[in-house]
């Protein structure tokens, strides 16, 4: 039973193709470049992009302070499904290309996550997608670069791309410069018909406006005691807003932010969880219990020393014993006695022993 399992374990995945994506995505994530080799398909048999990718450069970027960056694809042409894995990355290598690894954090994502890798859909013949992030707390001269992976029109293979680097310089926060505080970090997101109270916390700033986009319009949303309010949402969808910051150094504006609402989710206690958990093994080990045979029973069925003891004394003590006691009796009676008996003056240990010797002589024609 265990060869046919095994057998068709080996069948199936012998079966199973390589040389197509997963049609389904893999799902946001923290990930590095060589997940569009090991998550998506085979790197021999992946093919290359056709779409141009680009990272905008922001212009000026203080050390630890918020930025937006925003990543570009044009002419992509994608499968059916319409999906495209999209990673921000700081080396071309594969390995160690995670923003974190020169100290960038991803604070808001095209999906309104923390992940440095999405999964979009859209036509992308020009696709337009926003990130922010807190920049290094280093000066210096970074690099990023967006890499993607989608399927084809054919659906045969996985195609792989990745933009050439965009060089940004970090520069140091100037003296009195309006600004977000340095471990604020802005809502990302919510549940649908939940109003939200956000709250502001900056740093050399005299005073704050709120912008918030509504279609096409920018309006500006009332500030009370560096908190306001977004309106419950009714749908799933997003909301992006900004800050304005005034104060004795340049005014600044935060990138746009971006508030996503979803439907509610189920919620799990953790502990209620391991309760159960604990509950349906001890279950389990008492059903085992139950149908295992008690001593009595087990010794019932098991114990046949009184079958093996009978069984081999019978054979030794009976049957040999009676072989070797008929034996000597056989070999040692002697020839058959005359009709008329013993000879005169004969015993019988005489006749055993020499009894042949006398029929012998008696046939042969010499008489006693």
């Amino acid at each position: 039973m265990r060869l046919k399992l095994l057998a068709v374990l080996v069948i199936l995945l012998m079966s199973a193709t390589t040389s197509v994506a997963n049609p389904g995505g893999e799902g946001d994530d923290v990930r590095s470049r060589d997940c569009a080799g090991s998550c998506h398909a085979d790197p021999s048999i992946n093919g290359q992009t056709d779409a141009t990718l680009s990272v905008n450069n922001p212009g000026t970027v203080y050390s630890g302070l918020l930025v937006e960056i925003t990543t570009s694809i044009q002419g992509a042409t994608v499968s059916s499904s319409n999906l495209m894995g999209m990673a921000l990355l700081v080396n071309d290598d594969g390995a160690k290309d995670l923003p974190a690894n020169t100290g960038w954090e991803v604070v808001t994502d095209p999906n309104g996550g923390t992940n440095n890798y999405v999964e979009v859909r859209g036509d992308f013949s020009d696709d337009t997608r926003s990130w922010t992030l807190r920049a290094p707390s280093t000066t210096g001269t970074y690099s990023l670069y967006l890499a993607v992976q989608h399927g084809s029109s054919s659906g045969g293979k996985a195609m792989t791309g990745i933009s050439a680097p965009t060089m940004i310089e970090v520069v140091e926060v100037p003296e009195n410069l309006p600004r977000l505080a340095a471990d604020w970090e802005p809502v990302n997101s919510r549940t649908i018909g939940e109003e939200t109270v956000i709250e502001i916390e900056t740093e050399d700033v005299d005073s704050i406006e709120v912008e918030i986009k509504q279609g096409s319009e920018v309006i500006t949303m009332t500030v009370d005691d560096s908190k306001f309010t977004v309106p419950a949402a009714l749908n799933p969808g997003v909301v992006e807003w900004r800050v304005v910051m005034h104060g004795e150094g340049p005014s600044q504006t935060s990138p746009w932010f971006r508030l996503t609402a979803v439907e509610q989710g189920w919620e799990v206690d953790e502990m209620a969880l391991y309760l159960q958990g604990i509950a349906v093994l001890l279950l389990c080990a008492a059903l085992v219990n139950i149908k295992r045979p008690d001593n009595e029973i087990e010794t019932k069925i098991y114990d046949n020393t009184d079958q093996i003891v009978t069984q081999s004394v019978e054979p030794i003590s009976l049957q040999p014993e009676s072989r070797w006691s008929q034996q000597p009796t056989q070999q040692n009676s002697g020839p058959p006695l005359p009709p008329e008996g013993l000879p005169a003056g004969w015993t019988m240990e005489q006749w055993i022993h020499y009894g042949q010797e006398h029929l012998d002589r008696i046939n042969g024609g010499g008489g006693q």
